[in-house]
């Protein structure tokens, strides 16, 4: 079963976000190139700017969203992930972490992937901004926590059904996204023993779903204001934390790529 793990860091102390994301392309790609073990592709999301929380909120302490790149790695089966994870010799990616990055933060999701329609999809123009072509010139990944109340069960429904209302009542956006993907936390990542070893976080927050979509410009990006409102507003059950959850504004970098990202 192919499966994708979903790594957000934030940059260590003492170094700029343009610092960081320069190193974890040149340096810390470089040496993913290099090992590679079992992975099939890995993508490097450089943030652009974040939100999180909600205009109600009375305390707006939350740093969750203080994200500067969300790396995916994805394999063809589990045990290809952890034979990359775990290889037999201590890999140099698991010990580059501290030089860019403040470790104990990370936020690690393992997913599968559900492509989800959309009115208007992929055009033929695509100014790239350094992206492969054919799969959207900006990205925004947004992490959504469920509500604890709500069953893993019902969660994906409960979100289909307020995701196709905020689409609805968001034109701009109906008009602008290219693709969406749905990441949705697998049962694998129940156990993460050896994904907590290798990015050495501590405590993180658990996330069930990373939706990402595509724009073909910084410009129409803006679009996801008007639908993150609607979805926060949707009629349905409740069913998200929307206080803990956030999205990212992103530039994709392709490291390796095997499997068609498109």
């Amino acid at each position: 079963m192919p499966i994708k793990l979903m790594a957000a860091s934030r940059k260590r102390p003492g170094l700029t976000r343009a610092e960081y994301q320069r190193y974890i392309e040149f340096y810390h790609g470089t040496i993913a190139r290099q090992e590679r073990f079992k992975i099939d592709s890995y993508v490097q999301n450089h943030v652009i700017d974040g939100a999180f929380g909600l205009l109600s909120d009375t305390d707006h302490q939350n740093k969750t969203a203080d994200r500067d790149a969300v790396v995916e790695i994805s394999f063809k089966s589990f045990r290809d992930m952890m034979e990359t994870l775990e290889p037999a010799v201590p890999s140099a990616a698991s010990q580059d972490g501290k030089f860019f990055a403040n470790e104990s933060t990370n936020i690690i999701v393992m997913a599968e992937e559900e492509e989800i329609p959309v009115p208007t999809p992929l055009t033929t123009f695509n100014p790239g901004l350094g992206i492969v072509k054919g799969v959207g010139a900006m990205k925004v990944l947004h992490y959504i926590m469920r509500d604890e109340t709500v069953f893993p069960e019902d969660y994906k429904k409960f979100w289909r059904m307020a995701h196709e209302e905020a689409v609805e009542k968001s034109p701009y956006y109906k008009e602008q996204a290219r693709r969406v993907q749905a990441n949705w936390r697998c049962r694998a990542n129940d156990n993460d023993g050896a994904a907590r070893k290798h990015f050495k976080m501590v405590d993180p927050p658990v996330y069930d779903l990373v939706v990402t979509h595509w724009f073909d410009t910084m410009e129409q990006v803006g679009a996801f204001r008007q639908y993150v409102e609607a979805m926060q507003n949707a009629t349905g059950p409740r069913f998200a934390n929307w206080s803990q959850s956030f999205y990212l504004y992103t530039k994709q970098i392709v490291i390796i790529r095997d499997t068609p990202l498109s």
